[in-house]
């Protein structure tokens, strides 16, 4: 049973301006984020600009956003119908153990969100080393990908989850840490240094590829450069591009949860408890982050195919004169062909009709 200073403490967040407030704009965010994410995942399906394995990964990660906004939007709504209903004491509003599990939902796609850079730019870098044949190639390794993926998220669950400890009335259905500091920063620490490592990996692998590219144009002079290896370096541009784009606008927002968190953890002991739960959901804007996300990737996605295209239109009279010498090499081989079949034909007829004059004389 609750006492009645527990009851009261509920009825101050419920009603807390700033609470719900944050809620509502959070809420609206999550609204917005589920067809503009549905509309990605439909494009990633379709996509024939797009490896497998990358595709693999990207897949992860969207549908890892869907599930973090319908669990906010689970989470939120209920809580949002809650506070503005009729209700005599704040006993009656009190959240069970039970529906708030589903914030697990929440922080673990977070982890998912936040881990995918890194996994997109091991991705990159195997399709860069491995240009030559990746193109048809390698759909094992984005199943593996997405193992460790999942793997590292469920990791950090695992040590959020193991600080937990003794019983506490939950007035808000937040994923609350006690016992060690050191372990719970572990998940935090990990995803900040991959994400710093991914922005300087992923520009390497732009250089790389540009550096590949120039290298395949002065080879298509000797007829060394393959359209798989055409296609492939053209593949690893634009999407080392999109790539890049999602690894800073992660990284930001990684800096910017993580440094929040820190700040807000030296503050938080002098804060009423609604103000606690609103500042925890200004932190954790992971469908602001998307929304940006979304918008910049698709600005990218448009842009002219031109622009990551292995042009050959500066050694147009190179490859109409090459073109034109592997007709006349065809031509040629057909007409010995041809040649060295007619005598031996004439050969055959000429053995059949002595054949049949010796039968007739005998």
């Amino acid at each position: 049973m609750f006492n009645e200073t527990n009851c009261q403490q509920m009825a101050q967040v419920a009603t807390s301006s700033n609470l719900r407030i944050t809620l509502f704009v959070s809420l609206i965010c999550c609204l917005l984020c589920i067809p503009v994410n549905l509309y990605a995942l439909y494009r990633i399906h379709i996509s024939v600009k797009l490896h497998f394995n990358s595709k693999c990964v990207l897949f992860t990660h969207n549908f890892f956003v869907l599930i973090h906004c319908v669990a906010r939007i689970g989470l939120h709504g209920k809580d949002l119908i809650n506070f503005f209903d009729s209700w005599n004491s704040g006993c009656d509003i009190i959240p069970s153990r039970s529906r708030c599990d589903i914030r697990i939902f929440y922080k673990f796609s977070e982890y998912i969100i936040e881990i995918s850079p890194f996994i997109l730019t091991i991705e990159r870098f195997v399709a860069t080393f491995q240009a030559y044949h990746y193109e048809n190639r390698y759909k094992w390794f984005g199943i593996v990908l997405n193992i460790l993926h999942l793997s590292l998220g469920s990791l950090f669950l695992y040590i959020q989850n193991s600080t937990n400890t003794g019983e506490v009335i939950i007035y808000y259905c937040w994923l609350a840490n006690t016992g060690n500091r050191f372990l719970v920063n572990v998940p935090t620490f990990f995803i900040f240094f991959s994400q710093l490592a991914t922005i300087p990996g992923l520009l390497y692998l732009l250089r790389k590829n540009e550096w590949n590219l120039q290298k395949f144009r002065e080879a298509s002079l000797q007829k060394h450069c393959t359209l798989t290896e055409r296609y492939q370096i053209s593949e690893n541009l634009r999407t080392s591009s999109m790539f890049r784009i999602m690894s800073i606008v992660t990284w930001i927002f990684v800096v910017y949860n993580a440094g929040g968190a820190y700040i807000a953890h030296f503050y938080m002991g002098s804060m009423e408890f609604a103000d606690q739960f609103a500042l925890v959901e200004i932190i954790h804007a992971i469908p602001i982050y998307y929304i940006i996300l979304s918008i910049l990737i698709i600005r990218v996605d448009k842009k002219p195919q031109s622009e990551f295209t292995i042009r050959v239109n500066t050694y147009q009279p190179h490859y109409f004169i090459e073109l034109q010498k592997f007709f006349d090499e065809a031509f040629e081989k057909i007409n010995l062909r041809k040649q060295k079949v007619v005598p031996v034909q004439k050969n055959k007829i000429q053995k059949t009709q002595t054949s049949k004059v010796f039968i007739v004389s005998t």
